[in-house]
């Protein structure tokens, strides 16, 4: 059996032991990494028979997400609804704007990159516009504006980049569920004396260790909590874990090559301020600016890819349904774009300067994008799938 269909890493031996359901369907998009996804169901047949099951999945286990599935015949009844309607995302959206999770290490990513790539955009109006509508240029409006703003926004990715690997070393490895469910995945004694078991389901972050977990919610709704305690927090994982896990998780690569890119990108970012790119020759902007830039642009294009490949069942099949792959696609955009505008730095006529502006800008508009969606990810942390009907 190839790596990618079975627990058999240290970190997944741990959720397997943890769990009280039996680990089925467990498949990846790449045989001889981890896998990807895994159908948690439970042992004992009369709670199996409602059709309640887990879906473990590597992204939301790293984003501290829970998915539930639904069978269609249990759909209405007292169970959250499905996460895909139009109520559900303006709910999302809401949470979005009114829940500020500070404790929680992939809002702050989220968030970092957002802001990061609204200033971008404002950055690509601030070196486009003087090229396509002159009469609107200001003062020193590429040097000073355009200049602060990417070493501004390139600050803020830098961060977030960084984050990203910490987020990956800190994933749920306790095999927490997130869920309450009657009779069908009930955790510790304190739970049922803490909330009233009614045949009914909601989320319990309390039950869970993981960093996400734990805080700020509603009866009844899906739940936002800070931890007042937990596992312990990791800021590198030890070498066992790498050798056996790490090193063979599609995501941690991903994560490991977005934060070098974003800190080799930084270069550029620092290189940008008045002062320095106007006092540079060159020569030395094309080895260390442009480099700088066409370097990390590259490695985001490969960051990017490795997330769409992530949460694809296959390696050459698309997930069009999970919002982790147009994450991974708007983001694979945007670094084509900076890629692009990278490469046309390199040429001297007056048509690459206008591409080279006009690349950055609608690249980090779909930075924007992917960002934001990585924003409405990072706040919807037990998403409810209702499953297909059988025949």
């Amino acid at each position: 059996m190839s790596r990618s269909h079975q627990f058999s890493s240290i970190v997944h031996q741990r959720i397997d032991k943890n769990t009280e359901a039996e680990v089925k369907s467990v498949y990846g998009p790449v045989s001889f990494l981890n896998p990807t996804q895994a159908l948690l169901e439970k042992l004992n047949k009369q709670d199996a028979a409602t059709g309640l099951r887990m879906l473990w999945r590597a992204r939301d286990n790293r984003k501290g997400r829970h998915m539930l599935v639904v069978a269609p015949d249990q759909a209405k009844n007292d169970l959250p609804p499905g996460s895909t309607g139009t109520r559900a995302v303006l709910k999302g959206i809401w949470r979005m704007l009114t829940v500020y999770a500070w404790w929680d290490v992939s809002w702050w990513i989220a968030v970092l990159f957002t802001i990061g790539s609204a200033i971008f955009v404002v950055c690509g109006f601030f070196y486009f516009l003087p090229l396509a509508a002159p009469s609107t240029e200001f003062h020193d409006e590429g040097f000073i504006a355009g200049g602060v703003t990417a070493f501004v926004g390139a600050t803020l990715f830098t961060i977030g980049g960084v984050l990203l690997i910490v987020e990956a070393t800190n994933e749920n490895q306790t095999g927490c569920f997130g869920w309450a469910l009657s009779e069908v995945f009930s955790h510790s004694k304190s739970d049922l004396e803490t909330e009233k078991q009614d045949n009914a389901a909601g989320p319990r972050p309390a039950v869970c260790e993981h960093h996400h977990a734990s805080g700020l919610h509603r009866k009844g709704q899906p739940q936002l909590q800070h931890p007042d305690s937990g596992r312990k927090w990791e800021w590198w994982p030890s070498w066992q874990e790498l050798r056996t896990h790490y090193f063979h998780e599609i995501g941690f690569w991903a994560s490991i090559t977005e934060a070098i890119g974003a800190i080799i990108f930084y270069i550029s970012g620092i290189m940008a301020l008045p002062g320095i790119y106007n006092n540079t020759s060159q020569p030395v902007l094309w080895g260390v600016y442009w480099l700088a830039y066409l370097i990390g642009g590259i490695l985001f294009v490969t960051a990017s890819l490795l997330y769409m490949l992530e949460v694809q069942p296959k390696w050459y099949k698309p997930a069009p349904k999970r919002i982790g792959w147009w994450i991974g696609t708007w983001n694979l955009i945007g670094s084509i774009g900076w890629t692009l505008s990278a490469s046309f730095g390199y040429c001297s006529a007056s048509w690459c300067e206008y591409q080279s502006d006009l690349s950055l800008l609608w690249a980090s508009i779909a930075f924007l994008i992917g960002s934001a969606l990585l924003w409405y990810e990072a706040m919807d942390k037990h998403p409810v799938k209702i499953a297909k009907a059988s025949g």
